[in-house]
């Protein structure tokens, strides 16, 4: 293992720097020194590397290596050819994943972020002549997530980014990320995952690349989604100066409330069929073809199960309650009247809006991923393990108390709500903003980032122009979280999304260096979602307050076949508007 100290702070600080390894979530991952390359940690801590020149190898990396006002263990380097599949070190098996597709060097940190915490972090560093682009990408953590996104980095890597990773400062250890026990009675952690642990990662990883290129990124960027697009959001507002252009898709922005609708729905449709409100999926499928059948074409023109403007259905309910002796194709008062609440916004006891509605068209997806059947793990994990430090918490037990309980630590979790409209700073410093959001999301309904949009414009004072300048948001019909759907909806957002006609990676790279701002995000759908079927459908998904519009004739998958509108009310977000998003 190789420790690095800022020499002004290299005697107290040296020694609980070896505390924290010794007691921070990441011990596991100092095993891993064994495998990391021979070069004494003597030769390490010198820099013998002069300002400009590239480095040749690991051991000259290492022998370079310098981290200023940061405590950094180097755990390992090594070149890895494209085709090695990747494994987490010493970490659990669920985080692997994928394999590189590109040679390069694999810069393995332990990060110390307090008295009792540490971040892995992990730098790609594409080699072979002409390999990397100039340009630095940061992603993100999926959920509560302590694994590294290994397939955002396996993708933006691929484009030749060099890229950063991390564990969000703790080790993951149930399937999907969404496993946060170690965040009892261990706030540090907490902080670690809502924001201090991505920028250390950001911080150590710029040197890293400094280091071994003999030079700075030209451009640095960030790309996340769900959880990340809350990452992302926070790094706008906390530290506008890490990133020239982010890309921050489905964010789970206004995070406490976002629980507290997520943990709701439980509530709201019971646990299982024994309870009268419950629907099982075929009830789903009733109310989804009755949203349809007043949202769809009626709204948009086109019958195709896409509802283009989610925000606009003002869907009755009612018409779904079984009327005399109907026993088909209906449901009975109960569960009218729990569709009712579903598409309902959650309220502080004075009326604020907490959060607001899940998106019309979203619900029979919602119905399998756990979001309208059952309880989501995060909830549980959320509140028993981060806001109440009790592991023993029950999801049916939740109430208005738990909601407060959540606000009021929002603080000591490090502004994990990461709600702040205000990005002036991010704006003055010329850095750009893209964000995206499927309008069938089942999980983060897509209405909270419009809320988002329309905070940033009125406590900023900005007109659409104004924000176009900076900001831009794209409403992705018919896209579930992040990916998928059957809308077109693939441009670029992750390596499963990157053959259709846009890249929205692209797109941020052009806005930030060449001043060319997307207008539309122009989505794809392939035939069975396989690019070698060829293209199902395509859409020019328009950035808002324009609305996808079709133009009244033609083919409605062909994209040339809608246009954008303004919305003429766009700013009006109160109490007596569909939806309420202030």
């Amino acid at each position: 293992m190789f420790h690095f100290t800022n020499k002004n702070t290299a005697g107290s600080a040296a020694a609980a720097a070896s505390t924290v390894q010794a007691a921070a979530t990441s011990s596991a991952i100092a095993a891993a020194t064994s495998t990391a390359t021979s070069t004494s940690a003597t030769a390490a801590a010198t820099n013998s590397s002069s300002a400009g020149q590239a480095v040749s190898g690991c051991q000259a990396l290492i022998q370079a290596l310098s981290f200023p006002d940061q405590q950094v263990y180097v755990v390992d380097c090594e070149d890895i050819t494209a085709g090695t599949a990747l494994t987490l070190p010493n970490g659990p098996s669920n985080c692997n994943g994928g394999s590189v597709q590109i040679d390069l060097r694999r810069v393995t940190l332990d990060v110390v972020t307090s008295y009792a915490s540490s971040n892995y972090v992990e730098v790609w560093l594409p080699t072979g002549q002409d390999a990397w682009n100039g340009r630095f990408m940061a992603t993100d953590n999926k959920g509560l997530s302590g694994c590294p996104s290994y397939d955002d980095m396996i993708y933006t890597s691929s484009l030749g980014f060099s890229v950063v990773g991390d564990n969000g400062g703790h080790n993951n250890t149930e399937y999907l990320g969404m496993d946060a026990q170690q965040f009892l009675n261990n706030n540090e952690l907490v902080i670690d995952w809502s924001y201090r642990a991505r920028h250390a990662a950001v911080v150590a990883g710029k040197q890293v690349i400094k280091t071994n290129y003999g030079r700075a990124a030209d451009y640095n960027y960030m790309i996340g989604c769900s959880n990340g697009g809350r990452q992302a959001l926070q790094s706008a507002q906390m530290f506008p100066e890490d990133f020239d252009g982010i890309i921050a898709g489905s964010a789970a922005s206004d995070f406490n409330h976002h629980i507290d609708w997520s943990g709701r729905m439980y509530v709201l449709t019971g646990a299982d069929a024994s309870d009268p409100k419950y629907l099982t999926y075929d009830d789903w499928v009733i109310v989804h073809n009755e949203v349809l059948k007043q949202c769809d074409e009626p709204l948009d023109g086109v019958a195709d199960g896409i509802i283009e403007d989610s925000t606009i259905c003002d869907f009755n309910a009612t018409k779904l309650t079984c009327v005399g002796n109907q026993t088909d194709n209906c449901l009975t008062f109960q569960q009218t009247s729990t569709v009712w609440n579903v598409f309902s916004q959650l309220y502080d006891p004075d009326g604020n809006l907490y959060y607001p509605r899940l998106s019309p068209g979203a619900e029979l997806y919602s119905s399998t991923n756990g979001v309208l059947h059952g309880v989501q793990g995060h909830v549980k994990d959320w509140f028993g393990a981060g806001v109440w430090n009790d592991s023993s918490w029950d999801p049916l037990t939740l109430s208005q108390t738990d909601y407060t309980k959540a606000d009021e630590t929002n603080v000591l979790h490090g502004n994990v709500s990461s709600f702040n409209s205000d990005l002036s700073a991010f704006h003055a410093a010329g850095k750009k903003l893209i964000m995206y959001h499927g309008l069938m999301d089942p999980a983060i309904t897509p209405e909270n980032s419009q809320r988002y949009y329309l905070d940033v414009a009125r406590d900023m004072g900005l007109d659409h122009t104004g924000l176009d300048e900076f900001l831009r948001f794209f409403r992705i019909s018919g896209m579930y979280h992040c990916t998928g759907g059957i809308g077109a909806w693939a441009f670029g957002q992750n390596g499963n999304a990157q053959n259709g006609t846009s890249n929205v990676v692209w797109d941020i790279v052009n806005w930030v260096e060449k001043g060319e701002a997307p207008d539309t995000m122009t989505g794809t759908k392939f035939v069975n979602d396989d690019p070698t079927q060829g293209v199902q459908m395509e859409r020019h998904h328009c950035r808002f307050p324009y609305r996808t519009t079709y133009k009244g004739s033609g083919d409605s998958n062909d994209a040339d076949n809608w246009s954008c509108e303004m919305i003429d009310d766009w700013q009006k977000c109160g109490v007596y508007n569909v939806p309420r998003l202030c």
